[in-house]
Parts: C-alpha cells; sequence; structure tokens
C-alpha cells in the first residue's frame, strides 16, 4: 500500500475512464430563437461575448440577444441555444481543389445564412514537409482562426470539428489540396421569413433529455401553440417551461393565456421589463422570461429550486421600469389565482410578485415544487444510471441495500436544504427497496426498484400579522 503523505497531493493513472456524471443543474436555461449565424446544434454559452462569438450580433429580427443580455445580467450562467431556422435554409460553401482540379476538401460554414460569404478560407503550405494549413479570415482578411500544419486531408477535417466557422469533409479526391488565396465562402440562407411553429418545435426537440434539468423558453412566443409546444418539451425532457405572455394590461387576455397552458411545470409572468437600450438614452422592452430564468440561476446554488424567485428573491438587477401600468391589488389577485404570477414596481424597484405554475391541482400550484421535483428526479436518475447492469444478488442483498443508501443520500440532501416538510428525515422522506417493491418477479425481469415518497416544502403566498392593543393596565400575559 503506498504511503500517504499529509499534507500533500498525489497524481495517479488510471487505465480506465471515470463515468461522467449526468448534469443536475437545475439554473440552467434552454432557449430557442432566431440568429444571424451559428450552428444548428444546441451550444452552450456562457456570456453575451460568446454568443456573439458564435451566434452573431444583435439583430431587429430576433429577440433572443435582448433576452439573453438581461438573463446574464440577472444572474444567469448558462444557456443553452437552440438556432431556429426555415426550412429552405441554406449554407454557404468552398470547394478546395488539389493540384489537379479535383475536390480535395469541401468547407461548409458552420450553419445557414447569408453571414458565411463574409468569412474566407486560405490554403497555404506548412513548415513541415508534405503538410498544408487551413486558416479561416473575415473580409478584411484578419486570420481568426488557424490549423497548424496538417497531415493529411482527415487531419484538416478532424480540426474543423472545433472552429467556429467552417466544418471540412472529404472531397472526392484522396490528395490534399493545393495552395489556395483566401476566398469567400459562397452565401448561405436562413430562410427566416419561411419560419412556423413547425421550425420552433424542431428547435426545442434538439435539447435532448441528457444535457440536464433548467429552464425551457422560447422568448417572446406567446401564442398558445408557442406554449403548447413548450410544456410538451418538459413534459418529455424533465425541465419547467417558463412562459411569456402577452405584452397586455387586459386582465381578460392574460388569464385566457394561462388558461390555455395547464400544467404543473409551467408558469407565466406578465408583464414585460423594461431595460436600458443598446444606444445611450433608449430603452428595450424585453419578455420576462429572461428574468426568471435568471433569477433561477442566480438563486439556485445558495436556495435550492424549490425556493421561489419572488419577493426579495425576485428583485431585478437591470429591469427600472414595466411595459405596462400598474393592476389594482383586486386585479393582481384574479391574476395570481388564474395562473398569471405578477411583475410589480415595489419601492423604487422592479421585482416578481407570484410564483404558481399554470395548474389547477392544488398540489402542484406551488411552481417551486414543480422545480423541485425536477431537482429531485435528475439526481436520482444519476443514481439509477450508476445501478444499471449492477447484479442484483439474492444473498445479502448488498446491491439492494446500496441502491438504498444511494437513494436516502439524494434525499438527506434535499433534507439539509430545508427543501422537504418534516423536522426529521422520516417525516420528509421514504425510500422503499423492500420486497413488496424489489419482488422476486421484478428480479427475475431484471429490474431494480425504490419508492421515494417525498413531502415537498410550499411557501408562504399570504402572510398574517395581528397587533392587539393592551391597555397599559392589563398584563400581557
Amino acid at each position: 500500500m503506498a504511503v500517504i503523505n499529509r499534507p500533500g497531493s498525489v497524481v495517479t493513472l488510471r487505465t480506465t475512464q471515470s463515468s461522467i456524471s449526468v448534469p443536475t443543474d437545475t439554473g440552467v436555461a434552454f432557449v430557442a430563437g432566431l440568429t444571424d449565424r451559428g450552428p444548428l446544434v444546441p451550444t452552450a454559452i456562457h456570456s453575451m461575448q460568446e454568443f456573439v462569438t458564435i451566434f452573431g450580433d444583435r439583430q431587429t429580427y430576433s429577440i433572443l440577444y435582448d433576452w439573453l443580455d438581461v438573463y446574464f445580467r440577472e444572474g444567469g450562467n448558462v444557456a443553452y441555444i437552440s438556432r431556429v431556422v426555415g426550412p429552405g435554409a441554406t449554407t454557404g460553401t468552398l470547394n478546395l481543389l488539389d493540384a489537379g482540379a479535383a475536390i480535395s476538401l469541401v468547407a461548409n460554414a458552420n450553419g445557414p445564412g447569408a453571414w458565411s460569404s463574409s468569412y474566407k478560407v486560405q490554403v497555404a503550405a506548412g513548415v513541415g514537409s508534405g503538410t498544408f494549413v487551413v486558416r479561416v479570415l473575415d473580409a478584411s482578411n484578419n486570420v481568426l482562426e488557424d490549423s497548424g500544419d496538417l497531415v493529411d486531408t482527415p487531419a484538416a477535417v478532424q480540426w474543423s470539428q472545433f472552429s467556429r466557422y467552417i466544418r471540412l469533409v472529404l472531397g472526392a479526391s484522396a490528395n490534399d489540396p493545393a495552395v489556395l488565396a483566401a476566398t469567400a465562402l459562397s452565401a448561405g440562407n436562413d430562410d427566416r421569413a419561411s419560419v412556423t411553429d413547425t421550425q420552433w418545435a424542431t428547435a426545442l426537440a434538439l435539447f435532448s433529455k441528457d444535457l440536464g434539468p433548467g429552464q425551457v423558453a422560447a422568448p417572446g412566443r406567446t401564442s398558445d401553440t408557442a406554449h403548447s409546444q413548450l410544456i410538451a418539451h418538459e413534459q418529455s425532457n424533465n425541465r419547467v417551461a417558463v412562459l411569456d405572455y402577452p405584452d397586455s394590461v387586459l386582465t381578460g387576455t392574460l388569464l385566457a393565456s394561462a388558461a390555455a397552458a395547464r400544467d404543473r411545470a409551467a408558469s407565466g409572468f406578465a408583464p414585460w421589463l423594461t431595460v436600458p437600450g443598446v444606444v445611450s438614452g433608449t430603452f428595450r422592452v424585453v419578455p420576462p422570461s429572461a428574468l426568471i430564468c435568471g433569477l433561477c440561476g442566480r438563486n439556485d446554488p445558495a436556495l435550492g429550486a424549490n425556493h421561489p424567485a419572488a419577493g426579495r428573491f425576485g428583485v431585478s438587477r437591470y429591469a427600472y421600469d414595466l411595459s405596462q401600468a400598474a393592476w389594482t391589488d383586486l386585479n393582481v389577485t384574479t391574476l395570481n389565482a388564474g395562473g398569471v404570477n405578477v411583475i410589480r414596481r415595489y419601492q423604487g424597484s422592479i421585482q416578481v410578485f407570484g410564483w404558481r405554475s399554470t395548474s389547477t391541482d392544488q398540489n402542484w400550484v406551488d411552481f417551486g415544487n414543480a422545480r423541485l421535483f425536477m431537482a429531485i428526479a435528475a439526481q436520482l436518475d444519476q443514481v439509477a444510471q450508476n445501478f444499471l447492469f449492477e447484479e442484483i444478488d439474492g444473498q445479502d442483498g448488498s446491491t439492494v441495500n446500496e441502491f438504498h443508501t444511494s437513494c436516502v443520500g439524494v434525499m438527506m440532501d434535499f433534507f439539509r436544504g430545508r427543501q422537504l416538510f418534516g423536522a426529521t428525515p422520516p417525516e420528509a422522506f421514504n425510500v422503499d427497496t423492500g420486497p413488496a417493491v424489489n419482488t422476486l418477479q421484478t428480479i427475475a425481469n431484471n429490474e431494480l426498484h425504490a419508492v421515494v415518497s417525498v413531502r415537498m416544502a410550499t411557501m408562504a403566498e399570504w402572510v398574517q400579522i395581528e397587533v392587539v392593543k393592551v391597555p397599559v393596565t392589563q398584563s400581557l400575559v
């Protein structure tokens, strides 16, 4: 046995790779929208600078840039972007020929759109014998990417998998490409004028379940169809849907929108936000889902998924006004009861003043409970993945016992985080892996089972304080 010196450190070599954990961060946003450029695969971004680099500058035809700007300013950390393009979208391209004018490689733009014609590809001789270099340049011939020496065309294809601008594919020729002066790619077309609900659904479907839990949004889409697409997505992928209601002061319009989107894991907010414009002295009106998703990213690490991002934990850092006049207290009560969470002006700030789902089931009215279920499901699924293909032994039951202990460990974390209701763990949750759950028949069917019962903490939506005036001649006790 190796001697361990403490304090100290050690680096060891393993011959097998550790399994990669399934993501369980509930603060992540999954956002579909139109962009100037970018790939047609879900792409994680961590800042506005990264968004601009990959997906391009702010566009007048899309709210996505403004949405993400608010999201990151409000505390969001990670957003997956799924780009929406029309059915006839095309990608810019350029053939890289060998010395005999046969196609050695084809450079395809990394995503559809006219943007590709502003970028060039150059092929130069490498430093090493028999090598070549591929470069990507902008319209002013500034080098943006340089492959370094490439020994053959498969190596070029491999290098391009990490390029922000192009993807190389093998041509008919097995020869290396000849030297080529910087040459522009052809212009593609994003066909955004032909985008329909079908293309939005396609973009949402790219957010596969293995990307983990989080909030899914389609910024600015307020139709019933848009909401139903988000709800269908969250139901299939262990996420929650954050809906944007129409930017309207009419309570009837908002209540009708909520009524058409009933689901325990969906929540909608109104009105829209007023934030500073990109040019000094101007402003932008941004859908409220940006604030809600940002708040989830801000609050979840410290408070947990069950805690409402409302009240003092729902104060905007960036919005300075709202798009609509304030509703009366009666209207706010009516909207809240109908599944419309109001964002209000309060003591000089903009504050979220509701945290309900759109469900009419009283057991699932608390939107935090839906988010807590999402978090529990994500972490228990990680446990389940670790026990796939384990032997279910019948001697001392060690596999079942270990499975039970792992599930209890997950639930204890939520209990310690004060997200469950109960003074003790047995009052807050129960994990059953006993013979009534893991029967001889289920074991014969190659199955391992657990039933987890949980009491979720609920929110205080109404706080009442009574003040009793007692005469000075009377005692308080």
